[in-house]
């Protein structure tokens, strides 16, 4: 399909009599090159099936489209919806859901055909749970490929001792191999945001480097202890968890970690651990 320029995007836009929405975080690849970089770390195949997260006028679904076996594009702003409906009306293999992305119920992943590629320029403002979700349903996951504030990426994929490490980061490290691939511009976007962009490849593992028995739990655990990076471990799940410090110190001084650690400096293995101990002690 021919590409939405930036002037094409405009004349499109004021065709439809249709208003950029900032409170959605609307922002448009209207650069061909780069658009077309950022697919290339998809790796799509004719038989793949493609989640789109906020689609807009589709410049980035005219670049897969027709070289895929299905595309589901989620988008939940009527008036693209309507402009979406009428340019994709010749694929049959383009599916239109007039939904947030992020209240799928469980039940659409379920009957998904085979695992999924996601692809999405997602609203800068809800690029994180958009990853909580893509990690939740890691095993339907075959990619995804994100474009995101340049600071969100790196806290998908920061490691311990860093300042951007914390609870998304020790996660896409259990369950996948996230990296960032590619860095874009402001000026390619449009309107153009007021802060930098980059790619993040996450490839889900085929099994979790850890396997957890109270994985609920630990999800919950993480924000909780990250809200005190800084503090000592045992000061930490006195305060929060209730744990003694001195039943606390013994325990995990036997996992091999000192209770005056902060968790910040923790491997995403020992912050299980960790958590293995306070879920074992606390009340």
């Amino acid at each position: 399909m021919e590409f939405l320029t930036l002037h094409k995007s405009l004349a499109l836009l004021q065709a439809n009599d249709v208003n950029i929405k900032k409170y959605l975080g609307q922002h448009f690849l209207v650069d061909r090159n780069g658009r077309d970089k950022v697919l290339t770390f998809a790796g799509l195949e004719e038989d793949d099936v493609v989640v789109e997260i906020g689609p807009g006028l589709g410049g980035m679904t005219d670049g897969f489209v027709e070289k895929v076996k299905d595309v589901y594009a989620f988008e939940i702003d009527p008036e693209f919806c309507g402009i979406l409906r009428e340019r994709f009306a010749p694929f049959e293999n383009f599916h239109l859901m007039e939904k947030d992305f992020l209240e799928v119920p469980d039940g659409w992943w379920d009957k998904l055909p085979c695992r999924v590629k996601v692809i999405g320029n997602t609203p800068y403002y809800i690029s994180s749970p958009i990853a909580f979700r893509i990690l939740k349903y890691h095993d339907k996951i075959k990619l995804a490929l994100l474009t995101v504030q340049k600071e969100v990426g790196e806290r998908f994929t920061a490691g311990p001792g860093s300042k951007d490490y914390g609870a998304i980061s020790v996660l896409m490290s259990i369950y996948t191999d996230a990296k960032i691939c590619y860095s874009l511009k402001r000026e390619v976007f449009f309107p153009k945001p007021e802060v930098s962009s980059v790619v993040v490849r996450i490839v889900p593992l085929e099994k979790p480097k850890i396997e957890m028995e109270f994985e609920k739990k630990f999800w919950e655990f993480l924000p909780l202890v990250f809200s005190f990076r800084r503090k000592k471990l045992s000061n930490v799940v006195n305060k929060v968890f209730k744990v003694e410090k001195a039943v606390f110190r013994k325990d995990v001084e036997k996992e091999g970690i000192s209770p005056d650690a902060r968790v910040e400096d923790l491997a995403p293995e020992q912050i299980y651990r960790v958590f293995k101990v306070v879920n074992a002690n606390s009340l």
